[in-house]
């Protein structure tokens, strides 16, 4: 086996943890926020992963708290903020399975920001596929009938995903990946701290674990993302990120008893099919302009 199918293996299999820890998250989410209000759980868990980053990186000193671009820092906080809160909104009130296939929209919102705002040309394929993505949005919302506020929430937080990572992409020429995290999670325990306090209600003991539990499958999901990608090509692992909607929906049908209706099923066909083509491309694309 030569170096690049190793790497490819050990890229797939950081994948395939991702899928599994975001799943854990999914299930711990959907099970706390049934009893508890949601902005004392994302701060709770927003303080926690605050505790995992600060001990980690304690050996790296003060480089952490450092911005060059503080203005730009707080927006990107602020739209990660209305991801969290967006996500586990949508997670507590609608099915999984349809809430991680419109989750899976972010590529389709990324070929419209390109277009809008990086003057980038979008030719007919890419067109295509996300004209095509957004017609499986519509058959999972089926607009005819009730539109669920918390559907709405996750397509405007798959929007807000879109545009962090634009910005993301920006800031990491001049920021340390710790230190985004960090000033994330802090800028969201500071929104949610006023709405805490008002809505506080004690955990018990094991509700304790399972958000200090979600903090740590959190971090560890996002850990696996990045590993992953640096180990292996985009166009060999990316269409194993779309796994994880089948252990959603396993974890949804064995302990929530959620069947997905036929509807949501063709929806995630359609969206998981045009994202992962528009992926593949845009990595193909990239691997075609190194070896000119």
């Amino acid at each position: 086996m030569n170096e690049t199918s190793s790497n490819n293996l050990l890229g797939i299999g950081f994948i395939l943890l991702s899928c599994m820890t975001i799943t854990i998250s999914a299930l711990l989410i959907r099970t706390i926020g049934k009893n508890l209000n949601p902005f004392e759980v994302v701060f709770i868990r927003c303080s926690f992963s605050l505790l995992y980053i600060l001990i980690l990186q304690a050996r790296h000193g003060k480089k952490i708290f450092v911005s060059p671009r503080p203005v730009l820092l707080t927006a990107r906080s602020l739209i990660l903020s209305i991801l969290v809160l967006g996500n586990f909104y949508a997670i507590v009130h609608l099915p999984l399975v349809q809430v991680t296939a419109l989750q899976f929209t972010k590529p389709l919102f990324l070929v419209v920001l390109a277009a809008l705002f990086l003057s980038e040309k979008i030719r007919l394929p890419r067109t295509m596929a996300t004209l095509l993505g957004f017609i499986g949005i519509l058959v999972i919302l089926r607009p005819d009938g009730d539109i669920q506020p918390a559907q709405v929430i996750v397509l405007v937080a798959a929007i807000s995903t879109a545009i962090l990572t634009v910005i993301t992409k920006k800031m990491t020429r001049d920021h340390a990946t710790n230190t985004l995290v960090f000033y994330g999670n802090l800028f969201i325990v500071l929104l949610c701290l006023a709405p805490t306090i008002y809505y506080w209600q004690a955990p018990s003991l094991m509700q304790w674990v399972m958000i200090a539990g979600l903090g740590l499958s959190a971090y560890g999901g996002q850990v696996c993302m990045v590993q992953a990608y640096r180990y292996g090509e985009a166009t060999a692992i990316s269409p194993f990120e779309y796994i994880r909607i089948i252990f959603i929906a396993l974890a949804g049908f064995i302990i929530f008893d959620e069947i997905p209706d036929n509807w949501t099923i063709v929806g995630a066909f359609i969206i998981c099919g045009s994202t992962l083509f528009i992926a593949l491309r845009a990595a193909r694309k990239k691997r075609q302009a190194r070896a000119v």
